[in-house]
């Protein structure tokens, strides 16, 4: 047992070891912490937009209604403009 348990030791150093010379290991290690941090910052961001759901629903109605009122403000000026121009369309 004692054979296995070097022999498993020996490996892993050998193996950092060669990982190291030809860089194989910082690439691996840089692949894992970019995966980690893209998993940590997907779990941030979820909240977040789940926050902001409600806000952009907000926004949308809000341009809705202006849009709206800027339609019905419009229609009356129009008249006025053509009655004084003289472009009345009958």
């Amino acid at each position: 047992m004692k054979f296995l348990t070097w022999g498993a030791i020996g490996t892993a150093i050998f193996g950092v070891a060669r990982g190291l010379q030809n860089g194989t290991l910082q690439q691996f290690t840089k692949n894992i912490s970019n995966k980690l941090n893209l998993q940590n910052a997907q779990q941030m961001i979820q909240p977040l937009q789940q926050m902001t759901q409600p806000l952009q629903q907000m926004n949308q109605s809000s341009q809705q209604q202006t849009n709206q009122s800027s339609q019905q403000m419009k229609q009356p000026l129009q008249a006025v403009a053509n009655n004084l121009t003289g472009n009345s369309s009958k």
